[in-house]
């Protein structure tokens, strides 16, 4: 049975036929906890990868009640939370152990950080820069006279931005920060939630066997993003928004 990847819920998704699927959400998404009614007699084990470093103290909300939520796109509610440092369409711990105690429920890893870091691979000019990620290091000059995009900091080496200037992270600090990243999202689960979970989902669907080499000493053991490519080690895929 294939997997889809669920980000901001939305009215029109209920309409599709999901008991063909496994469901997986990224993020932690406050929708994804309010419309829980909605698909929690689904046939298969519900996936929720939670960026740990977004989930913010307080009590649990409501959940559906015949109302249906504004839908924000990622690119929208990134931008509220690094540009604006704006949680609320996030999850709330009460939340995140409301649905970790639910049958068929499991959580999975998402980065503690969720970060970027620019990089010369994959130039933007095939892939525009994102509002929010240029926001993120202050539409700095130096990113667009390098021609560099800007991608995921667990996957990606990358540069850092040291006094306007650009200087590459050496290997040594590359690991560092995927291995604190990680512990700090284990610390989470195990704190709030009494969890050591097994899965994860790579930030913005971008991995390679580095991380994944290092994922696996913290008993990791099940990797999924939206494009596995050659790897055998990730689990792809399929965009709900495809679905529509």
């Amino acid at each position: 049975m294939p997997y889809l990847m669920i980000h901001d819920l939305r009215k029109s998704y209920f309409d599709l036929d999901l008991d063909q699927y496994r469901l997986t959400f990224d993020d932690g998404l406050f929708s994804q906890y309010y419309y829980y009614p909605l698909y929690e007699d689904h046939p298969e084990p519900l996936t929720f990868f939670i960026v740990t470093g977004f989930i913010r103290a307080g009590e649990a909300r409501g959940m559906f009640d015949g109302s249906y939520l504004p839908y924000l796109k990622s690119k929208k509610y990134m931008y509220r939370s690094y540009v604006e440092k704006k949680f609320d369409h996030f999850m709330t711990t009460e939340e995140v152990r409301g649905l970790a105690a639910r049958p068929k429920v499991e959580i999975g890893l998402h980065s503690h950080w969720h970060d970027v870091i620019p990089t010369g691979a994959h130039p933007h000019k095939r892939k525009p820069l994102s509002k929010w990620k240029l926001a993120r290091f202050n539409h700095s000059p130096e990113i667009v006279e390098h021609d560099l995009s800007i991608r995921s900091k667990i996957a990606f080496q990358g540069y850092h931005l040291d006094g306007g200037g650009l200087r590459r992270r050496t290997v040594t600090e590359w690991e560092d920060y995927i291995k604190r990243d990680t512990e700090r999202c284990l610390q989470w689960t195990a704190h709030q939630l009494g969890l050591t979970p097994d899965s994860y989902c790579f930030p913005f669907n971008e991995h390679n066997q580095k991380v994944i080499g290092i994922l696996k000493t913290y008993g990791l053991k099940k990797f999924f993003a939206a494009r596995p490519g050659k790897c055998t080690d990730v689990i792809g895929r399929t965009d709900i928004d495809s679905l529509i």
